[in-house]
């Protein structure tokens, strides 16, 4: 299949999911719709945290052609929302971008520099072994593909300090998690529950929550693990979903 319409599937597919919008016709660059904490976990059908076990660039059958996937091996730690095996497996339309050689300042591609029309906005890089918390939307083109919620918005990398503590942070420094206003991708600003990004403090008064997770609007940066998985937890069920589960031990392809 030519480069461009492979090009042109992957455009619509995405913008179809509503996570991009189409700037200029005939290229692959796009703009990426912003989301708060609350749009991010309604928007996702399974959020959980895990660590990456492998991760294969390679092409798979796709609309009538083979298109670039990246397929991602995690091994289950926590299932916050949706039912999970304890290790999954899951594809996302193209391959991630890898910087050049040490001195070079150029971003590659199986060694080849980087354009507008070969790479796909905002698709994030997991390393193998590295800790995340992810928001995946339900699959689509036929239950092949999936994505983190917003890109690299909902694909958040943890990481741990010398106290201890347990961070979170996404690639934009979690900038707009309570902030952005409703983009309607999952629900409208008058089905909010806990974010109200209008406000002075956007939490909603009165939630069961610790002083922890009601203070996360205030942070700037990467936020604390465990409070942050308090308020998802509290969106969630705000929401009428049932907690996530680990449905057994074995391995699938989701």
């Amino acid at each position: 299949m030519p480069n461009s319409r492979i090009r042109r599937i992957v455009s619509i597919a995405l913008a179809a999911a509503s996570a991009f919008w189409a700037a200029l016709p005939g290229e692959a660059h796009h703009a990426v719709l912003r989301f708060n904490l609350e749009e991010m976990t309604a928007a996702a059908d399974r959020v959980f945290i895990g660590r990456c076990l492998a991760v294969e660039e390679t092409q798979d059958s796709i609309a009538q052609g083979q298109l670039p996937v990246t397929r991602y091996t995690f091994q289950v730690e926590r299932a916050i929302k949706g039912n999970l095996t304890a290790q999954i497996t899951f594809q996302q339309l193209g391959h991630p971008a890898h910087r050049g050689p040490a001195k070079s300042s150029a971003i590659t591609m199986h060694g080849k520099p980087v354009t507008p029309a070969t790479f796909l906005h905002g698709m994030d890089e997991i390393l193998v072994g590295e800790r995340m918390l992810l928001f995946l939307i339900p699959n689509y083109l036929g239950g092949k593909v999936t994505y983190p919620v917003g890109l690299y918005q909902g694909a958040f990398h943890i990481s741990q300090m010398p106290s201890g503590q347990q961070l979170a942070r996404n690639n934009i420094n979690n900038l707009g998690l309570f902030s952005a206003p409703y983009n309607g991708t999952a629900m409208r600003s008058g089905d909010a529950r806990t974010i109200f990004p209008e406000r002075d403090n956007p939490l909603a008064d009165n939630l069961q929550l610790s002083s922890a997770s009601r203070a996360l609007p205030g942070k700037r940066g990467a936020l604390p693990l465990a409070p942050l998985l308090e308020l998802v937890d509290h969106i969630n069920t705000a929401h009428g979903a049932p907690p996530g589960q680990i449905t057994s031990r074995g391995a699938n392809l989701q």
